[in-house]
């Protein structure tokens, strides 16, 4: 899923209305002062600031200015998260599938991915999806899974692309459809995905002379709607 994916820090960069000694630490991490900027986030952060407890985390997560500390990122991620500071609840999700500074737990992670899956966050979606997919944490669900996959799918999401063109090849959750399979799988080997790439082609081979005109123009569409589309989108200052 997201292992080796955690939010990074200039996220914050993007930030309004940030008090004085925030900006100010944020712009020593920019400047490599990483000790002083721990400073000003712990005093924040011990103030129940989310912004700088997320912050706080992410130090300790990679290091910076810090020995690296698991447990101590996953303490302030939890703080940040219960405040409702998403890049929080993003990352302590990981950590909590991937037992870092915490003991795994998939049902810790689905409850944090389920929020962010709620709120559209296609990483979130694709994940939990996951969950439902291998029964992890969550009662295994087939049809869930699909449903999370395809709205991730939808928003340009290559693994769910991915999983999703998976799941048409080999009928799971889903009635089997080379066409689908084909369509879904070529959006996102387009977008470098090796695994997809070598699925598309089997799924290829699988084409009937009729079916291949089908998915090559469902495809088509898909990479203008669920690639090119969303690019796009993506480009626009939000």
């Amino acid at each position: 899923m997201w292992r080796g994916m955690m939010i990074g820090f200039l996220m914050l960069l993007g930030m309004t209305q940030a008090v004085a000694s925030f900006d100010e630490a944020v712009a020593a991490v920019n400047d490599g002062k990483f000790a002083e900027a721990f400073e000003v986030f712990s005093t924040l952060a011990e103030q129940d600031d989310a912004r700088a407890q997320q912050a706080l985390a992410w130090m300790y997560y990679d290091g910076q200015g810090r020995k690296r500390d698991y447990e101590k990122a996953a303490y302030w991620y939890r703080k940040a998260a219960d405040q409702g500071n998403i890049t929080a609840q993003i990352n302590l999700a990981q950590m909590y599938a991937y037992g870092q500074g915490i003991a795994q737990d998939f049902a810790e992670a689905a409850h944090w991915w389920q929020k962010l899956a709620e709120q559209g966050d296609s990483r979130s979606q694709a994940a939990l999806a996951g969950l439902y997919f291998q029964g992890a944490g969550v009662a295994q669900n087939m049809l869930t899974a699909i449903s999370l996959w395809r709205e991730a799918a939808e928003q340009g999401n290559i693994e769910a692309q991915r999983n999703l063109g998976l799941m048409y090849g080999k009928g799971q959750g889903v009635e089997q459809d080379d066409v689908q399979a084909y369509a879904w799988l070529n959006a996102a080997a387009m977008q470098g995905d090796k695994t997809a790439e070598q699925s598309r082609d089997y799924a290829f081979q699988q084409l009937t002379a009729t079916q291949l005109k089908e998915a090559e123009l469902l495809a088509g569409q898909y990479m203008e709607k669920y690639v090119a589309a969303v690019e796009e989108e993506n480009k626009k200052p939000h």
